[in-house]
């Protein structure tokens, strides 16, 4: 609509439509308000029409065929000094016709001109002002009197649509038709003998064609497959040995489809191509001749501006329907122009896999169901909820056909009949896993690398110029695509332009944090570098992605580990921060020479490398008699590779995760559609009143439908998701899925991890307590002093550890080194070889010598068995000492009866209760080295016999202490309405004590810990350790389910029991701490968790990861790359960032509403102010369509999104439907009163005396003028009216402080604001001056002006296009109406904060409390 502002300045010279006023109600200047028949204006200097006579001696003196001296009278009537080239124009082109010009150029004043009856009149006034006698004068056509008014009939250009450009159209068009009609049959007739089951040669073909349709039942797309591998493959006991695999995840099906290149379908496939950029060259070339690009002047080619609208529109049709199918189709469309064959016999394979969307807070709404239901069946029924990847035919060097689909490769199998992945299993004990210590041959590393492809995970990250394409290959950048070619072509370029940027820049964010994200994931996953691997029996150097299963490689400092693989000798020191984000490094130790199974991420871990760790330290296995070379090495067994490591695991979770939805997004559907039918109903309407449905109201029509449904709104939700996610970086958290912002605003639980996360790092030496003299005497008191300790116990503390030092840095468990520091002893170099470590006590004095001991005998903490343990030398009294360390219950189990105290376990679940992380030693003498046991005995002596007879000599503590913010973090969460829960793999009485000293659980509340006995689910109480029915005990506490004082605790393994027995549902919302949870059972509870409600996950990166992935919202608190997982991470390790998060994901989400809202405003008003407009034939100025497009819209939706979030968490959420009460309420209000405002301001205009009788009425006009047409007072009322309802819209979108700062408190807003009303007050108010003059609002012709009595004007003005030549408003009027739009702008105001901000929301406040909804849970806080 716009458009038509500047469309008609320079080039409707030559492109002049009629433009006639038909309002439906009214005719235009007939009564005045008292019944009176308005005056009508005097017109001056009308051109009378030629007076054409069948002799020229007819012609009246004053219109004589005469010329001064040296000038000749031509056929046009005028007076030229030649007249070649000039024919008669009485002729009309007729050259029978005898009538002949007389003098041309006559003017008249006609003081009552009649616009309806305009042509007899002039044509009398013409006469009697030339003093013609009474003879009778016809019009052209009727030749029968001497003399004829001219009016030569128009003739408008046409095309036959013969002419040589048209032909090459239709040619092109019909040789695409030709092309992919011929391309049907022929692709019919190659693929019979396949559809039908034609001959087949051989046995693979036979398989196909039987089941031609591959299907693999995956897991993660990784199949698990038992398969024959040939000879060279086999173990060396010819059998096929197992390593049980976690690579696999979820189950789907895949569906592959074989297709064959074509000469003929290449062809076909580039002409799809040319004729779709023909569409944008066709496009291209009708709006560069409307501008006169194309031929040097407008309309050059196309030849009328009616005749080049029409071929525009019809052009526009159809690239719209041949783009529409191009989107439906893009996955699909390459492999139609191929044959369909066999998926074995083709190079190339289409998968398919199905996929459902998951619906984020599912919406009872039967509408939403409804549209929902429609649009999964138009989606099922065009294959749109089928994923489709096209990947090529590969062969492998021993022939192999195979393809990669998301970074796996699928071999062809044989046997099978169709293509799946492998996986090459090499043992299942540490034996058979030992047995391979001699590495592979490279024939078998040649066969296995066929089948499993290079040790590498490859992530293509597309180039910038495919990621573009592919961001815009989008039906909504289509519609925004087909919206700018019409702003384009029907002279709106100015607009165009700048929503075009808009809309480009949203793209650009979006396509640059993807690319960014995608890079730092290839930059994490394609790691190779140079290994040693053993192959044919020799050490050779090669690249880690030659590496493959079975492959034996030396580990080497300094180096990141290429590969997951078991360790077969020596010890290593490797930080696996990359993976579990824990900052210390491991020791790990090869595994030993016996038959117990192999568990990779069981008892096994501390045998395990995984791929993407980095090396710290090497310490080789000590020569062995028989001098092997390798034993100076250390070096491991290959086990995955790729894809299908631990790494490589994690990196496909990533690249391909499960698709997410929102039900912000279930609504802005249903919201799109409402505005798509009412921007219909609109196009009818403006086809009607705009010219009854000719060609320009089609423009129209489209005009209004894009302003219904802005192009904009999808990018200001980027633009503001952009706008929060730099804020979010300015406080440290880093997002890389921007949706997940406004998701995180929705956010009603939160799940915590508790070490590290909760509380600080690691634990804390929090002393010791020895074991009571008596076993039925009390405990000691707590020392942390090691000087003051019991002596035996210090030094078991000191000792039994397996701390070492590497670059003066303690390399070990945290624990073992928290108490090694705490003891203050001190790690020296072994004195001898016999000695694994020197360790010396601190001395009681300076002067003092230090006591010195040494470990001659480790046995590594394995946490199958909980415990560790040490022979220690004391060279003093050379008495050896075995210390057994590890959990209270497992010595407990290993220590002899008769010393163990009768309160033993009252007395550590006390200190478990009070926070503690309790350990317990035991102690025993096992005599005079040499004289009661040898070195050769103790270096020989198994684990158990080690460890037997030990007696308990006292509990070791530690304290896992919270961070300083931690409690207030947890307080203005379940201030903000949401429920916080602990998932832990902590103890569950430390859990508990943590939970209420950080406020989680309220000191009043009964505690139930359930745990699983005996296969059994017991809960007991944890204050009087009573068992207790726990449903009895729920049941007796009347209150309602979120108000009950009990809260529960569940172990892991009770967590398990009741999700087998699908109990655990049923006591979810009632349970506060998880413990003992591992990696698998904490993503389990975070997804039955997401089934109540919005589910936020807070770790440190460990082995929170898959529930940071599963979560709704993850936030990680780890900069280590594992936190790539979580969409959200932090390098501050402080939970307060997680209440940050929340205070910026709800004011995204209010600011996206308020950017909605508005967006939805700006269209309603515009759509109301066009019909309006329509109505009259009026179009308002161009400066004001600029004013309102160019900055108001622009300026003003930008200003909505710097809105700071609020300073506190609201004890509610945003919503996050557009179609909910309240968002429509606000909406449905704000528009009820434009509305009406607009319209009564039409009706006031009508009650002015000065108005009536002044009415715009387009017949008494210069139709040519369209750039002028708002040179009237019906567009300037409805024009200021609405610039003032525009930008008021902007403001009152801002209002609400729950979730943002106060509305005066964004500044960029505020100051937006007050300069529009500023200058629209001023336009509103102020005389004729050049500011007004620009907007053609209060101004008018120079002359006019004067005679109104205002100064002779000094600034340019183009003279006005009314009979009035003004349309300056009564200073008394403009006052009422500037008080009259203020009212406007207060009424939305008052309905905005005060009806629906203040009143309506207590009483739905107050209601939800009295009235809940049914199927809404309330959360226990």
């Amino acid at each position: 609509m716009r458009t038509r502002i500047s469309l008609f300045g320079a080039i409707f010279t030559t492109l002049i439509l009629q433009t006639i006023a038909i309002p439906l109600f009214q005719i235009p200047n007939d009564y005045d308000r008292y019944g009176n028949n308005c005056p009508l204006f005097s017109r001056e200097n009308v051109e009378c029409p030629l007076l054409c006579v069948t002799n020229q001696n007819l012609c009246p003196p004053q219109l004589a065929a005469t010329c001064p001296p040296g000038l000749t009278f031509c056929g046009d009537g005028q007076c030229k000094t030649t007249c070649e080239g000039i024919v008669n124009t009485c002729q009309c082109g007729d050259a029978t016709l005898n009538y002949y010009p007389c003098a041309a150029g006559q003017l008249v004043n006609i003081t009552h001109f009649d616009p309806v009856n305009q042509v007899l009149q002039i044509q009398n006034v013409c006469r009697a002002n030339a003093n013609i006698d009474n003879r009778t004068i016809n019009t052209w056509g009727d030749f029968n009197t001497s003399s004829i008014w001219l009016a030569c009939p128009i003739v408008e250009p046409y095309f036959t649509f013969t002419e040589p450009m048209w032909i090459a159209v239709w040619a092109l068009m019909a040789a695409e038709a030709v092309i992919l009609a011929l391309w049907c049959v022929y692709k019919w007739i190659r693929e019979s003998r396949y559809r039908y089951g034609g001959e087949t040669s051989t046995k693979d073909s036979s398989i196909a064609v039987n089941d031609h349709i591959s299907e693999s039942v995956m897991k993660d797309g990784y199949e698990k497959s038992s398969v024959k591998l040939e000879e060279s493959t086999k173990t060396k006991d010819g059998g096929q040995s197992t390593i049980d695999s976690d690579s696999i995840e979820e189950s789907e099906k895949l569906k592959f489809r074989g297709f064959l290149n074509d000469y003929f379908g290449m062809f076909a496939f580039g002409s799809v191509v040319v004729t779709t950029l023909l569409f944008f060259v066709f496009l291209g070339c009708l709006v560069g001749d409307y501008y006169g690009t194309l031929g040097g002047e407008p309309l050059a080619v196309f030849l009328s501006g009616d005749l080049s609208s029409k071929i525009f529109a019809a052009v526009w049709h159809i690239a719209a329907a041949w783009f529409c199918v191009i989107m439906l189709t893009k996955k699909r469309i390459r492999n139609y122009f191929r044959i369909e064959s066999y998926p074995h016999t083709c190079p190339y394979v289409q998968v398919e896999r199905k996929q459902d969307e998951l619906i984020f807070l599912a919406d009872d709404n039967k509408w939403i169901s409804k549209l929902r239901e429609i649009e999964q069946r138009v989606t099922k029924r065009l294959g749109m909820d089928i994923i489709v990847s096209t990947c090529k035919i590969k062969f492998s060097e021993n022939n192999l056909r195979y393809f990669e689909y998301q970074c796996m490769r699928y071999v062809y199998n044989s046997n099978k009949g169709c293509f799946e992945p492998y996986e090459y299993d090499l043992g299942n004990t540490h034996q058979k896993l030992q047995d391979w210590s001699s590495g592979v041959s490279s024939e078998d590393a040649k066969t296995r690398a066929a089948m499993l492809g290079a040790n590498i995970i490859k992530v293509d990250v597309p180039s910038i110029p495919l990621a573009i394409v592919q961001e815009f290959s989008s039906f909504l950048y289509l519609y925004q695509m087909m919206c700018m070619w019409v702003w384009y072509y029907f002279q709106y370029y100015q607009m165009g332009l700048v929503q075009t940027c808009i809309i480009l820049l949203a793209a650009i964010i979006r396509v640059f944090l993807r690319l960014k994200a995608e890079h730092r994931i290839k930059e994490m996953a394609e790691h190779v570098t140079d290994v040693t691997v053993l192959r044919d029996g020799q050490w050779i150097r090669a690249s880690s992605a030659d590496l493959i299963p079975g492959d034996v490689f030396e580990v080497e400092e300094n180096t990141i580990v290429p590969c997951d693989a078991v360790i077969l000798s020596g010890t290593v020191v490797v930080n696996e921060s990359s993976l579990t984000g824990e900052a210390m490094p491991i020791r790990k130790f090869a595994i030993p020479h016996d038959d117990r199974v192999y568990e990779m991420n069981g008892s096994g871990k501390v045998n395990t490398l995984f791929a993407g760790t980095t090396i710290f330290q090497t310490t080789p296995q000590p020569s062995s008699d028989d001098g092997k070379q390798e034993e100076s090495r250390v070096y491991a067994l290959t086990l995955r590779t790729g894809i299908a490591s631990e790494k490589g695991m994690l990196i496909h979770k990533i690249l391909f995760p499960s698709p997410v939805s929102f039900i912000f997004n279930e609504h802005l559907k249903v919201a799109i559609s409402i505005l798509l039918i009412w921007g219909l109903v609109a196009f009818c309407l403006t086809l009607y009143l705009m010219g009854r449905g000719n060609i320009t109201s089609w423009f129209y029509g489209v005009f209004i439908m894009s302003e219904i449904f802005s192009p904009l709104l999808p990018a200001a939700f980027t633009i503001n998701q952009s706008v929060c996610s730099a804020r979010l970086r300015k406080k440290k958290i880093l997002c890389i899925d921007l949706p997940r912002i406004n998701l995180s605003g929705k956010v009603r639980i939160f799940c915590f991890d508790k070490t590290g996360t909760l509380t600080r790092e690691g634990l804390e030496f929090y002393g010791s307590v020895a074991a009571p003299s008596a076993v039925v005497g009390p405990f000691g008191h707590r020392q942390e002093d090691p000087l003051k300790m019991e002596p035996v116990l210090a030094m078991g503390i000191a000792t039994c550890h397996a701390v070492t030092e590497v670059n003066d840095q303690f390399i070990g468990n945290p624990v073992d080194i928290e108490s090694f520091n705490a003891m203050k002893w001190d790690l020296l170099k072994p004195e001898k070889a016999d000695y694994l470590d020197t360790v010396a006590a601190p001395s009681p004095r300076p002067t003092k010598d230090r006591k010195v001991v040494h470990v001659i005998r480790r046995f590594e903490f394995v946490h199958a068995r909980a415990s560790q343990s040490v022979a220690v030398l004391d060279p003093d009294t050379h008495h050896v000492h075995v210390y057994l360390k590890g959990s209270f219950e497992r010595v407990k189990y290993l220590s002899h009866p008769d010393s163990i105290p009768a309160n033993y376990d009252p007395q550590a679940a006390k200190y478990a209760q009070e926070g503690c992380y309790v350990l317990a030693m035991a102690h025993r003498d096992l005599g005079v080295l040499g004289q009661d046991v040898t070195m050769q005995q103790i270096k020989t002596m198994t684990r158990d016999e080690l460890e037997q007879d030990c007696l308990f000599a006292g509990f070791v503590l530690f304290r896992n202490m919270l961070k300083h913010d931690t409690t207030d973090a947890i307080a203005q969460l379940k201030g903000g309405d949401t429920r916080v829960v602990m998932i832990t793999g902590d103890t569950a009485l430390t859990g508990i004590y943590i939970a209420r000293q950080c406020g989680m659980i309220a000191s009043h509340q009964r505690i139930l810990l359930g745990d699983l006995v005996a296969g059994t689910v017991v809960w007991h109480d944890i204050e009087s350790g009573d068992q207790v029915n726990v449903d009895e005990i729920i049941q007796m506490d009347p209150r309602d389910e979120h108000e009950k004082r009990i809260e529960l605790a569940v172990t892991g393994s009770a967590f398990e029991a009741l999700i087998k027995e699908e109990r655990m549902r049923k006591y979810l919302m009632m349970t506060r701490v998880f413990a003992r949870m591992t990696p698998n059972d904490k993503v389990m509870c975070v997804q039955l968790h997401m089934e109540k409600g919005v589910t936020a996950m807070c770790g440190d990166g460990g082995n929170d990861c898959g529930a940071l992935r599963a979560a709704h919202v993850g936030l990680a608190l780890s900069e280590a790359e594992a936190s790539i997982v979580s969409p959200f991470s932090t390098s501050n390790r402080s939970i307060m960032q997680c209440v940050e998060l929340m205070k910026q994901g709800r004011a995204a989400l209010a600011t996206s509403f308020a950017n909605y809202k508005f967006l939805i405003l700006y269209g309603e008003s515009m759509a109301f102010w066009e019909l309006i407009m329509f109505y009259f034939t009026v179009i308002a100025s161009q400066p004001i369509w600029i004013t309102i497009d160019g900055f108001i819209t622009t300026t003003m939706t930008f200003a909505i999104t710097q809105a700071q979030p609020a300073k506190t968490l609201s004890p509610c959420r945003p919503t996050a439907k557009p179609l909910g009460i309240y968002t429509l309420a606000s909406l449905l209000g704000v528009i009820f009163i434009n509305f009406w405002f607009i319209v009564c301001s039409v009706v006031w205009l009508f009650q002015q005396d000065w108005f009536i009788c002044n009415e715009f009425d387009s017949s008494s006009i210069d139709s040519a003028k369209w750039w002028l047409i708002g040179d009237n007072y019906e567009a300037e009322i409805i024009s200021l009216v609405i610039i003032f309802q525009f930008f008021n819209s902007g403001a009152i979108v801002n209002f609400g402080s729950q979730f943002r700062q106060s509305w005066w408190r964004n500044y960029v807003l505020v100051f937006i604001w007050a300069c529009f009303f500023v200058s629209t007050s001023y336009l509103t108010l102020a005389d004729p001056n050049p500011y007004s003059c620009i907007f053609r609002l209060n101004c008018g012709t120079d002359k006019v002006l004067v005679d109104l009595g205002y100064p002779q004007p000094y600034w340019d003005i183009p003279p006005y296009n009314s009979p009035v030549g003004h349309n300056v408003l009564p200073r008394d009027f403009r006052w009422k109406l500037w008080g009259y739009i203020l009212a406007n702008c207060a009424c939305n105001i008052i309905w905005e904060r005060i009806c629906i901000l203040w009143v309506a929301r207590d009483w739905a406040v107050k209601r939800k409390k009295t009235h809940p909804k049914k199927n809404r849970a309330v959360f226990k806080l």
